[in-house]
């Protein structure tokens, strides 16, 4: 049985068990017009065939597009058998870079480098995190071809007018979606009901940087919108936009405060784990301590 609900005029949330460490991703259908999914799951069976019956359950017989919020392969994984079907493929420019680097196995060397030189993890511990992102891999396929969406630009969906607003952070290309006739932000990883999520690396103008900086600066370009409620990529919907980004500030800043550096990232974030921490969480973690530190040395 799909977990399906209408959470807007014509617009569904399907909520799709995957194959990683989440219990479930959003992914959003809109019937109407332009019969539309706002990001694409993993590329496996049980998400095709889910948004397949989500598809049938709301009278769409054939998706015209996929818009990717970023690209990791919870959201943007199936993209590739959807453009198959005949949809046409939607996402912005920085995260399609980073797409492509990781399905051609490119990003796998520039996590190396950056793991020894940025962080200090010792050479023994990469290949378990290496290992995970491989595994990841294998979920994801890019499509042929992708529209780039730009900045602020206005995509139909459904019935639905989407402005495209630029919400990097978690990812270096995130996007998150605003029905203004509706007063909805889609936000895709960027805001959730329940976790902060991790924020992304990448090279800017040269320069290894967190996405912790720009991650806050995604939260003042959201808070002020005129929405009554926000959709995130995991959780469930919530009307407290504006509260929930102060929050997140907030916590954000006390935990830099209380973070205490040490003589690497890796040695502040295996601590935090304990002894035998998991791959798949020191890789988390490094992610928050380079950005806690990266926030401490930006604002003093």
């Amino acid at each position: 049985m799909i977990n399906i609900k209408e959470v807007a005029d014509n617009v569904f949330m399907l909520k799709i068990p995957v194959p990683i460490n989440v219990d479930a991703v959003n992914l959003y259908l809109f019937a109407g017009e332009i019969p539309t999914l706002l990001d694409a799951g993993t590329n496996t069976p049980e998400v095709l065939e889910a948004v397949h019956a989500g598809m049938k359950k709301v009278g769409i017989k054939k998706l015209e597009q996929v818009l990717i919020s970023h690209w990791h392969v919870d959201h943007a994984g199936a993209a590739n058998s959807l453009a198959q079907e005949g949809a046409s493929v939607f996402a912005g420019a920085r995260d399609y870079q980073e797409w492509t680097s990781f399905v051609q196995g490119e990003a796998f060397t520039r996590l190396n480098q950056w793991a020894t030189r940025e962080w200090g993890v010792p050479e023994n511990v990469i290949p378990g995190m290496l290992k995970i992102s491989k595994r990841l891999q294998t979920f994801t396929a890019l499509p042929d071809q992708v529209n780039l969406l730009e900045p602020y630009q206005t995509i139909q969906a459904g019935d639905s007018l989407l402005q495209v607003i630029p919400t990097p952070g978690h990812t270096a290309g995130h996007l998150s979606f605003y029905a203004a006739k509706d007063s909805v932000l889609f936000s895709g990883d960027m805001l959730l009901p329940d976790e902060i999520p991790y924020p992304g690396i990448w090279e800017q103008e040269g320069i290894v940087v967190s996405g912790m900086p720009s991650y806050l600066e995604s939260l003042n370009r959201i808070e002020n919108l005129p929405s009554r409620v926000y959709l995130p990529g995991h959780g469930i919907p919530s009307n407290n936009l504006k509260a929930r980004c102060q929050e997140i500030r907030g916590k954000l800043n006390k935990q830099m405060l209380r973070h205490s550096p040490a003589e690497s990232v890796y040695a502040s974030a295996s601590s935090l784990g304990g002894e035998a921490i998991h791959p798949g969480l020191l890789f988390i973690q490094l992610h928050y301590v380079y950005g806690w530190e990266q926030l401490k040395k930006k604002v003093g």
